[in-house]
């Protein structure tokens, strides 16, 4: 989800998309944070406003077709890239993830209540750990990255055979995607094997036309395709929540309606935003880059960390349930961003200089 595509004075970073992705990230946190709340206090706060909060979920697939297809077109049919493409690819994903997973394996270890219903086995933790299709995760959170190593390892793959094997890669998009909408991953017992039957995975194919469009010259104004994609996923929510905000969050209210709707939005909106980088850049980008940095903490450790939290404040029932659904969202951004600056940015940057030494040495020969 790290956005590596060039932009001028920015170090690299298309800034509206590193804004974008923060955003992205916290609006899922607050529509987590909104059932932990009500099991904890028995109360929907604001009146469920945040229902529609999941919308960050297709906003960050379509991100990623987006990013992987345009930092590494060039790369499809070259195998000489795959190295480098996988090398990235695991340094973006599987660090944090693993270091957040044993903290709370440990966390089950000490108090076991903690973890649940979940029936953790040796053979179940292994492939938990490696992302493979498995049920009973660790991170709950993590469903959405097992779809996105399948997509990463099928464009590998087209990175290694080249157009025919692309062809492929958006073969199971269509697929996955049609199966997703006639077979619902809750209706079809395929449990953590869905990635093959998911309708999510249609934001991968639209964040790859996305990023195709990109080089083309717009056919409108780039604050239009912003504000149309931004009016499309605020008419879908708040469409959402009207239909919706006296219902348990596991009902899809909007049905197909939403599963494609948010994903065609921030497409539009993704579009929008890259194109109107062309002609100027956000204010205070050290801030962007900072927040969508530590956009994939907040998703990876939201869940866990606002439970620890409500925990803490719950023992002060004087505290508003509203009070400590806000003193909640706090903490977990202000812990996940500490986390960003103070952790995951040092464990990148060995990891980079540690695969670029080792690429250096290869190139080299032997001494």
């Amino acid at each position: 989800m790290n956005i590596e595509a060039s932009a001028k004075g920015t170090g690299g970073k298309l800034l509206t998309l590193e804004a974008g992705r923060f955003f992205a990230a916290l609006a899922v946190l607050l529509y987590h944070l909104t059932s932990i709340v009500a099991n904890f206090r028995g109360v929907v706060v604001f009146d469920d406003i945040f229902r529609p909060g999941h919308v960050g979920v297709p906003y960050f697939f379509v991100l990623s077709g987006f990013i992987i297809f345009h930092v590494h077109r060039r790369d499809i049919g070259h195998p000489g890239a795959l190295g480098r493409f996988a090398i990235r690819r695991f340094i973006r994903i599987y660090p944090m993830f693993w270091m957040i997973s044993f903290a709370m394996l440990a966390a089950f270890l000490v108090a076991p209540g903690l973890g649940g219903e979940r029936a953790l086995s040796p053979a179940g933790v292994v492939s938990d750990l490696l992302l493979l299709p498995h049920g009973d995760a660790i991170l709950s959170i993590s469903w959405t990255l097992r779809h996105e190593i399948m997509f990463y390892a099928l464009f590998a793959l087209a990175i290694w055979l080249g157009r025919r094997a692309f062809a492929a890669l958006l073969l199971w998009i269509v697929v996955s995607f049609a199966l997703g909408l006639v077979w619902p991953p809750d209706q079809n017992g395929l449990g953590a094997w869905s990635v093959v039957a998911s309708s999510l995975n249609l934001g991968f194919g639209l964040g790859i036309m996305t990023a195709a469009m990109l080089a083309r010259p717009s056919v409108a104004p780039p604050w239009l395709w912003v504000l149309l994609g931004g009016g499309l996923l605020f008419g879908l929510g708040m469409m959402e929540w009207i239909l919706g905000h006296h219902t348990d969050h596991s009902v899809s209210v909007l049905g197909a309606l939403g599963d494609v709707g948010y994903l065609v939005a921030s497409a539009v909106l993704i579009y929008g935003l890259a194109k109107a980088e062309e002609h100027w850049t956000l204010p205070f980008p050290a801030l962007w880059k900072l927040l969508g940095g530590a956009s994939y903490l907040i998703y990876l450790i939201h869940q866990p960390l606002l439970s620890v939290v409500m925990r803490v404040l719950n023992r002060l029932p004087a505290l508003s349930p509203e009070m400590a659904f806000v003193l909640s969202a706090i903490v977990a951004v202000a812990v996940a961003v500490a986390l960003h600056w103070t952790v995951e940015r040092w464990i990148l940057r060995r990891l980079q200089s540690f695969f670029a030494l080792r690429a250096a040495s290869a190139a080299n020969g032997p001494a």
